[in-house]
């Protein structure tokens, strides 16, 4: 019993159409033979194309499944059992794409899983698609009162909607071991500073502000006067102090900004307390983790705000998304856009180490990045620095990436053999294989049972 208690979990990402392409046994039978695993973190809802549907248009197809590709809708792949929605106006939500609907794949994966003695996690990545009847009530609101293209976490009705999916999951399918939830999105700040509109607010979100003492009036004229800093500096036009001190004045002279991005990210939190705390009252074995978005490698405001040393207190475990072959390419793009606004009076390759040496990362020049992706090392690091904010008294997985079509560094088997080995170096208590199956090659996610082969778990 101590040697099984021993052995890591070693997770990965699978999407519907992959069971209804290749066949639940065969998918399961090639991971488990292939990388060792022990989970299945199944994509049971979801609307992102990252996450669900086989390979992305244009990219080249891995070496199984069908080699076609898919109109992907995305939903809830599994039943959707109306009773655990009685307090939202979101309801008809089943995924209708033509390879998977009219199969409960929860139901169809539980007992294969069973039999091989794999956990069987409910993944719900939080993004939602327009096209669902009712989400448009959801939406946040930006700085102009329009309506925004994401939803707000302060809304009744999808925290009502999200915490339904957790209690039918948990109740319906009992036999799950738990609950992965993820989300990738950052606060108005940094949204602002990026290109984006400053939001949110929405009614939900200005009376829960001036309950708390804040000054709406000027955190909406603070995140405008942002916004025009931003527009302007992405057309080139340099304000008469340079973009860094312009940007440090706007955050002095209203300090609302602040206020209100810490608003924002404090309600995103409360739906991962109320995910916690729902899924504990069902079933205190179950476990709930939390998908950590890549920016947490990338972006100083991001790091500042996910202070895992709080988070632990609900969460069981966390995947730091450390995804180290296409980690280069989406650092370079997003150091990029900085400098196209509080960075501008400068060029990436002037900062880039810099922001090395805030981040504890040291990779190497930023313009060849792209091409280079960043090293087992990277893992090794993130892994450790997580490991210790959580006090170590929660396990951490950190995300492994294969084949993931973004940026010009190939995953081969030894990277992902590196990789792996880096993470338990860190003091990883296992792995995510990531991002999603459909798009990994066979021989490449075989590099994980390499190193867990090396290690003496397989």
């Amino acid at each position: 019993m101590a040697g099984e208690q021993a052995k890591p979990l070693v997770g990965i990402q699978i999407g519907a159409i992959s069971f209804a392409d290749e066949g639940v046994d065969a998918v399961l039978d090639t991971v488990q033979e292939r990388a060792g695993v022990n989970a299945v973190m199944f994509a049971v809802f979801t609307m992102t194309r990252g996450t669900g549907g086989r390979q992305i248009p244009n990219h080249p197809f891995p070496d199984h499944g069908k080699q076609e590709y898919d109109r992907f809708f995305g939903g809830n792949f599994a039943k959707t059992h109306p009773q655990f929605y009685p307090n939202t106006i979101i309801r008809d939500f089943d995924a209708p794409d033509e390879a998977t609907k009219g199969v409960d794949w929860m139901e169809a994966l539980l007992p294969a899983c069973q039999k091989r003695g794999i956990a069987l996690y409910a993944w719900v990545v939080e993004d939602i698609a327009l096209w669902l009847p009712n989400t448009p009530k959801l939406l946040q609101w930006d700085v102009f009162g329009r309506p925004h293209p994401q939803v707000c976490y302060a809304n009744p009705d999808y925290r009502n909607w999200m915490l339904g999916l957790m209690e039918d999951y948990c109740r319906s399918y009992p036999a799950i071991a738990g609950i992965m939830w993820g989300t990738e999105r950052s606060g108005p700040l940094e949204a602002t500073l990026l290109g984006g509109v400053p939001y949110c607010f929405c009614p939900h979100c200005v009376r829960r502000g001036r309950d708390e003492g804040i000054d709406v009036h000027r955190a909406r004229e603070g995140l405008r006067a942002l916004y025009e800093f931003a527009q302007s500096a992405r057309k080139g036009e340099r304000p008469n102090d340079g973009f860094l001190v312009t940007f440090l004045r706007l955050l002095m002279r209203y300090p609302e900004i602040l206020q209100w991005e810490r608003l924002w990210f404090v309600q995103q939190q409360e739906l991962h307390q109320l995910i916690y705390g729902t899924v504990k009252a069902i079933d205190r074995r179950k476990t709930v983790g939390y998908h950590i978005w890549h920016r947490n490698s990338f972006s100083v405001f991001y790091r500042a705000e996910w202070d895992f040393s709080e988070i632990r207190h609900y969460a069981d475990w966390l995947k730091p998304v450390l995804y180290n072959n296409c980690a280069g390419a989406r650092f370079h793009d997003y150091l990029a856009q900085c400098h196209r606004t509080w960075l501008a009076d400068a060029s990436p390759q002037e900062t880039y180490r810099l922001f090395y040496r805030f981040l504890g990362i040291d990779e190497g020049d930023y313009d060849d990045l792209p091409t280079r992706g960043w090293s087992a090392e990277y893992v090794r690091r993130e892994t450790e620095r997580t490991v210790r904010a959580v006090n170590g008294e929660i396990p951490v997985y950190p995300g492994i990436d294969i084949d993931i079509p973004s940026g010009q560094c190939p995953t081969t088997r030894e990277r992902v053999r590196e990789a792996v080995l880096a993470a338990f170096a860190g003091g990883a208590s296992g792995v995510i294989l990531s991002r999603k199956y459909s798009e990994m090659r066979l021989d490449n996610l075989s590099g994980a049972g390499d190193a867990l082969r090396e290690l003496g778990y397989l």
